[in-house]
């Protein structure tokens, strides 16, 4: 079990291959923002809505602002710390996002380049290896499960796998490739005959959920007594998120919460799971190693409160070990209420 197989810090060549295709979602994505803010970058009227912290319902009046990018503000709770945006989409929009627009096709577009799949099913069969050291095998659900990539790797692993995704292009390649995958929002697009489930993935799910709570729950519900439940989002306290701000393409409509290495556990906590395994990876090593030595140094000592004293030595161990990868990686287990 190797993170960095998927590393594409450590694929020579990857960045360039992938580069238009990440270039036409960026712009895409951008146009698809700005549709929505007025000529001072404001949600234009009706189209989103306003909402306190959805960890532990504390009004945002009393949360500070971390930063602000497309219309959202960034708050951190002052009771629990998370980081989330104050403005959430409406739900129509929320919607038509992911199955009919400019930014939908793109980022399919990037998901079948072969480049970025052959990342994928890297980093699926590590996922699979990780949870089957701790589960064994059984019945699995993939919620947003994409090209398939997770549920192929899952099969190859001994598991049943079923998957449930909102943009119809990619369940038509599920199936093409004979993996079961309904197109919907779970939970209303589940078959009455899955689950409980022994095992559910939710890999760049959470960050999405205006109630992540609340969805919790319901997961809790379709699984099985002490089922496992793995999560992956993006890193709010990465290096390269920390260096770039509000230019960071994490920071986007779609992402309304901001998880850190103590609050995403602490969420979890709360939903009824407890801690099996915990990392970073995804180094993003050579963005990093990009930007100015001083730019650098300034952020590892923000982050670490240690001086970086030769950053262009900075390795992809240096950055998991402070937990300062682009991706927080967890396997949580359900525990008994």
């Amino acid at each position: 079990m190797d993170k960095n197989s998927f590393d594409a810090a450590l694929r020579p060549g990857v960045r360039a291959a992938l580069a238009p295709s990440n270039s036409a979602l960026r712009r895409a994505e951008d146009e698809t923002f700005r549709r929505l803010l007025d000529e001072d970058g404001q949600f234009l009227p009706g189209a989103s809505f306003a909402r306190d912290c959805p960890y532990c319902h504390t009004a945002s009046a009393t949360a500070s602002l971390v930063l602000q990018a497309y219309g959202m503000h960034l708050m951190r709770c002052a009771d629990c710390g998370l980081v989330y945006s104050r403005e959430v989409i409406n739900r129509a929009f929320e919607q038509q996002r992911y199955q009919a627009s400019q930014a939908a096709d793109a980022n399919m577009a990037l998901k079948i380049d072969p480049h970025y799949a052959a990342l994928e099913q890297d980093k699926a069969r590590y996922v699979m290896a990780r949870l089957g050291s701790l589960a064994g095998t059984g019945s699995v659900l993939d919620i947003g499960s994409s090209t398939g990539a997770l549920l192929q790797a899952a099969e190859a692993a001994g598991w049943t796998a079923r998957g449930v995704e909102i943009n119809p292009a990619a369940v038509a390649h599920c199936r093409q490739q004979q993996l079961q995958a309904v197109c919907g929002e779970y939970p209303c697009a589940l078959s009455a005959d899955w689950g409980p489930f022994d095992a559910v993935l939710m890999l760049d799910v959470l960050e999405h959920l205006p109630d992540p709570l609340a969805f919790l729950a319901r997961v809790s519900a379709d699984m099985q007594p002490g089922g496992w439940l793995v999560i992956q989002v993006p890193n709010f306290r990465s290096l390269l998120l920390t260096i770039e701000g509000g230019r960071n393409n994490n920071i986007c409509h779609g992402h309304w919460s901001y998880f850190e290495e103590q609050t995403l556990p602490g969420l979890m906590r709360k939903a009824g799971f407890e801690m099996r395994f915990f990392e970073t990876y995804i180094s993003e090593l050579d963005r990093i190693l990009a930007y100015p030595d001083e730019v650098i140094a300034t952020a590892w000592q923000q982050l670490t409160g240690q001086v970086l004293e030769q950053p262009r030595q900075l390795t992809v161990e240096h950055v998991h070990q402070a937990m300062l990868g682009y991706k927080l990686f967890g396997i949580f287990q359900k525990v008994a209420a």
